[in-house]
């Protein structure tokens, strides 16, 4: 059963939703920055002289390695102060990295301030998640943290979409003559494109409700003192446990797409940079909301009715499907029959995100969701996306060769999907004991 804290007054439901939809905005933004990169590893890679290998540390581990480090001393801040703030912060500092990312000078610079976007960037779901976990009831928690994936999502499709466009204008020579950014490389002109949104976005975080403001007093402090964060993980161990290894392997499937696909549309397919970041957008666009909307809906349904454990039953279904639509996928010979499969995959892996969030924040306590959440992202970002990419990178230049790199991605999405599937299997019951 879980912890007995005073429950949290839940916020009327517009200004709920209102939250909720901020949060959407912001986590599109985050995602641009992120994954744009992945869009862009091309000219990287010819600029900088590097392979597939560091091209993958690019957009895994430089990002992950401060993201991970920063994480739960965020999500502590955001247990015991106010998320708005702390998110705000974050905000400004993920968004002047990423536009300073135009300015690399090299594999190494650009290696570190990619670090720098992942420090600004281990806030966003601490903060986010802690705030709509106590702004709806657990019955309805799927839609607007579904709603917060789906932001994910389409943050990738708008980074790739974007990226692509502006790789196209370079190539044309749109920005010549232009102050400051003429004479620049188009993946450069890129980056400071797609980080300046997030500056202008600081803007809509005072409208966001933070249910800190009003757990504040001694109060607070008592119920505070009463959800120690390791006791609690030392009490359902086993629960939290599987709960933060499923989200994190989960995570590969999305990890990969959105850090190899733009590449591999490109150099097995021979698709162009504005095609692929058009096509891949749309296609992540459609999967967020059909995909991640579809899941929701049902999960919320059921969990009204009285089925506490559906975030995992009904989210075994796209997992059980994605295993051999993953491994078939990737013998797609034409490019139509590649997308045709893609699109089936992304529907498949669009509700993973949707999925560990519910999960985690049914199991959290009240004054605890920041930071069980943080260990989510821990993993998802450890395992989800820098192991599975750099797995990926690491098996096609030195095990079957660049030119077979769908075939590292057919292994590894594969594999990651079966287990992902094994893991929920194992949770469910003891979710659904834990919540009674």
């Amino acid at each position: 059963m879980t912890a007995g804290v005073a429950p949290t007054p839940f916020p009327p439901p517009l200004v709920a939703w209102r939250s909720t939809l901020i949060i959407f905005v912001i986590t599109a933004i985050a995602m641009a920055d992120r994954i744009s990169i992945a869009m862009l590893i091309g000219p990287i890679k010819h600029d900088f002289g590097i392979g597939d290998f560091q091209a993958s540390l690019l957009i895994g581990l430089a990002f992950t390695s401060f993201y991970v480090l920063f994480l739960m001393p965020i999500g502590w801040a955001a247990d015991r102060f106010s998320r708005r703030r702390v998110l705000a912060m974050c905000l400004f500092i993920w968004s002047i990295a990423t536009m300073a990312c135009g300015w690399a000078t090299g594999f190494a610079s650009l290696f570190i301030l990619r670090m720098l976007v992942g420090a600004g960037e281990a806030g966003m779901a601490p903060c986010s998640h802690g705030i709509i976990g106590d702004s709806f009831p657990r019955a309805a928690l799927a839609k607007p943290l579904a709603m917060q994936g789906i932001g994910f999502q389409v943050g990738s499709a708008a980074g790739v979409a974007a990226a692509g466009a502006v790789l196209a204008a370079g190539a044309a020579g749109a920005f010549l003559g232009w102050p400051v950014v003429g004479d620049m490389a188009p993946w450069r002109v890129a980056l400071i494109a797609i980080g300046l949104p997030g500056l202008l976005a600081i803007a809509l975080i005072a409208w966001l409700h933070d249910p800190k403001e009003a757990r504040s007093g001694p109060s607070a402090q008592a119920q505070r003192a009463e959800q120690p964060f390791l006791p609690f993980v030392r009490n359902n161990r086993i629960l939290v446990a599987l709960a933060l290894l499923m989200s994190g392997v989960s995570a590969i499937g999305l990890g990969c797409v959105t850090a190899w696909i733009p590449e591999y549309l490109q150099r097995v397919h021979h698709v162009s940079p504005m095609q692929t970041g058009a096509k891949l957008g749309g296609l992540l666009l459609f999967a967020a909301f059909v995909g991640q909307g579809g899941y929701a809906v049902i999960t919320d349904w059921l969990a009204a009715r009285g089925v506490r454990d559906s975030a995992l039953r009904v989210g075994m279904v796209p997992a059980a499907l994605s295993v051999p639509v993953a491994w078939f996928a990737f013998q797609a010979a034409s490019e139509a029959d590649f997308l045709r499969w893609l699109t089936l995959l992304l529907l498949c892996i669009a509700p993973g995100n949707a999925i560990s969030n519910t999960t985690v924040q049914l199991i959290a306590p009240t004054l605890l969701r920041s930071r069980l959440s943080a260990a989510a992202i821990l993993s998802i970002s450890i395992i989800g996306f820098t192991g599975g990419p750099a797995l990926v990178g690491w098996l096609s230049q030195y095990m079957f060769g660049e030119a077979r790199l769908g075939d590292a991605l057919q292994l590894v999405m594969t594999a990651s999907m079966a287990v992902s599937l094994l893991l929920m299997f194992l949770l469910r019951p003891r979710l659904k004991a834990y919540l009674g």
